[in-house]
């Protein structure tokens, strides 16, 4: 089953555009968030690797996790070109991470809190996954008109994922604005 939501892989070529990485800069993202060279990391929603592989040359290793096969299938083909040596491609389903519980120091899911069918299951599931004291770095689109992207009414606002998240029990660490995104971390206490 498709779900509208979900960014078709037909366009994988807007997710790999060279003009991406200066208004979604890995580094600059990744740079927001403590990473050490023995984490473990997930990255939610890999979709294409533009973060999977970037946050592979910081930690140990990276479980790229995407709920389709057509994006997971371009990120092996891309780690192979590469020779990236640290990263899982694992297929997930809609409302679940399959990892194990507490296995995880830290989480990235950019542009996903939309896509999400169950943002709160998906909320308990990061919770589960990620160690005491792990961080979940978040990046999404700012719940307002940016040009590109989703639909408006689709989006989460910052205000309303923040809240979320600390219902959740996640205890917010930092917020970084961007020009068409909010930037959270969060640290699991």
């Amino acid at each position: 089953m498709k779900r509208s939501h979900v960014f078709n892989p037909e366009h994988i070529s807007v997710l790999e555009a060279e003009d991406r990485r200066a208004w979604q800069s890995p580094d600059e993202i990744l740079s927001a968030v403590e990473i050490k060279p023995h984490f473990v990391a997930a990255d939610l929603g890999c979709g294409s690797g533009h973060f999977t592989v970037p946050l592979a040359r910081r930690v140990k290793k990276v479980f790229g996790i995407d709920v389709q096969k057509e994006m997971l299938n371009f990120l092996e083909d891309k780690v192979k070109r590469l020779k990236v040596k640290n990263i899982e491609p694992l297929l997930s389903k809609p409302d679940e991470i399959p990892l194990g519980d507490e296995s995880v120091d830290l989480l990235v899911s950019v542009n996903t809190l939309h896509e999400f069918d169950d943002i709160e299951k998906m909320i308990n599931e990061m919770m589960r996954v990620v160690k005491k004291d792990g961080r979940v770095l978040i990046v999404d689109f700012k719940k307002e008109e940016t040009g590109f992207g989703p639909p408006v009414s689709m989006r989460i606002s910052k205000a309303k994922a923040v809240k979320l998240f600390k219902e959740k029990g996640f205890r917010l660490s930092s917020v970084k604005e961007l020009p068409y995104h909010y930037l959270l971390v969060f640290v699991k206490d």
